[in-house]
């Protein structure tokens, strides 16, 4: 895999830069944090936030605007970004209707998001949540916590933002994120590993004659 990079440390940091940059009409970058964050959204409309480790573009940043997310947090390359950053995007996105948040089923995601949900609710902002979990292929494996979330989430997103801008309640976007999730089912191939750019080699080989069905979403077989 061949990608044009400055240095491996300030990937996250010109991706979030440049996309903000380049749709400056719809989004723009919270100072100070790696969230980018819609420009206008109806006051006394349910917030959408989801976000997760940067690597998978254009999940999640690319998926803020009109009908979808209100804010995407971006973390480190395969890392959860940390509650205080997840908390930022929550207040970015309330508009006094309280905040909804997509969560992949990723036991550090898991984690801080609840942190983040904790922090905000002491600050008087309604939080509720959905896990997404469809990845079908790697429910047993031994490198995971379950089925993780993958690319089923961008129709949470599109689905729950829908209703979000059709004025539904928080209640009534949680509602509905319990009955479309259990019918949400994806799996994923490979045709190479990825390459962290850090690492800077991929973290499986695949002959040429070869590709992985059923892989999960860092390569766990």
């Amino acid at each position: 895999m061949k990608k044009i990079i400055n240095k491996p440390e300030n990937v996250v940091t010109e991706m979030l830069d440049g996309l903000a940059y380049v749709h400056s009409d719809l989004v723009h970058r919270v100072e100070g944090f790696d969230i980018i964050a819609r420009n206008e959204q109806a006051a006394g409309q349910v917030g959408l936030i989801s976000g997760g480790g940067s690597g998978h573009e254009p999940a999640h940043a690319g998926f803020v605007g009109d009908g979808m997310l209100s804010a995407a947090i971006a973390g480190a390359v395969f890392t959860s970004p940390t509650p205080d950053q997840i908390l930022e995007a929550i207040k970015e996105a309330d508009q006094g209707a309280g905040v909804f948040m997509v969560v992949k089923n990723y036991s550090g995601d898991i984690m801080n998001f609840e942190m983040a949900q904790e922090l905000a609710e002491m600050e008087g902002i309604e939080v509720a949540s959905i896990v997404v979990d469809d990845d079908i292929a790697v429910e047993n494996s031994l490198y995971t916590q379950g089925r993780r979330g993958v690319a089923g989430t961008i129709f949470v997103h599109k689905i729950l933002g829908h209703a979000a801008r059709e004025g539904k309640s928080l209640a009534e976007i949680k509602d509905l994120a319990d009955k479309i999730v259990p019918n949400i089912h994806t799996i994923g191939l490979a045709l190479s590993g990825a390459t962290v750019p850090e690492v800077g080699k991929p973290g499986f080989v695949l002959a040429e004659d070869e590709i992985e069905y059923g892989i999960g979403i860092h390569g766990e077989p």
